[in-house]
């Protein structure tokens, strides 16, 4: 019984161990695609991205406290893509928040979510929620953060959503907004 399920073990690891092997650079090809796609549709107005080092990310994660940043893009001139992940009712959220070089947001895009099909996922559905975050002033987001909408029923999935909106508006007035020019000195 014993050499049973040491073979079914081991076949099994072999086999998750050759599909991940296989799949991994078809999997990483599609984050990358999503993620462009967030960032085109937070920012209209940038022509290319350019990812940020990694001390402006240390700084960034410092201004951001308990919310994950993932990355900053650069989007020459026109602003920052900021990649951040707060918690939702599902987990990490992964986003883009959309932040013009006058410290306006242009738009917020949910990457993925894991958020409760129905409820949660109105966050992406609704048509009228990831709209109401374009226009807050990033260097102001604590008082912006007021006129907030969320969703009934979906409070932490449109809380978490604001939690990653304010994120940003606190790495803007933090760090960014002390760049020369809107863009990487």
């Amino acid at each position: 019984m014993v050499l049973a399920v040491v073979v079914t073990c081991t076949a099994s690891a072999a086999a998750l161990t050759f599909t991940y092997e296989v799949t991994k650079d078809r999997i990483a090809e599609q984050e990358r695609l999503a993620r462009e796609k967030a960032l085109n549709e937070a920012l209209p107005e940038a022509t290319e991205f350019t990812e940020m080092d990694e001390n402006m990310l240390v700084s960034a994660r410092e201004s951001a406290g308990e919310t994950r940043v993932d990355a900053i893009f650069d989007a020459g001139g026109a602003g920052w893509g900021v990649l951040v992940a707060p918690r939702g009712y599902g987990g990490p959220m992964p986003m883009v928040v959309g932040v013009d070089s006058d410290g306006k947001v242009t738009g917020v895009m949910i990457i993925t979510q894991n958020e409760t099909p129905g409820l949660g996922t109105k966050i992406v559905t609704d048509e009228s929620f990831l709209p109401q975050f374009r226009g807050w002033d990033a260097s102001d987001v604590d008082t912006a953060v007021k006129a907030f909408d969320a969703i009934s029923g979906a409070t932490k999935s449109s809380g978490g959503v604001r939690k990653g909106v304010v994120a940003a508006g606190h790495i803007y007035e933090e760090v960014l907004s002390q760049t020369e020019g809107g863009s990487v000195p």
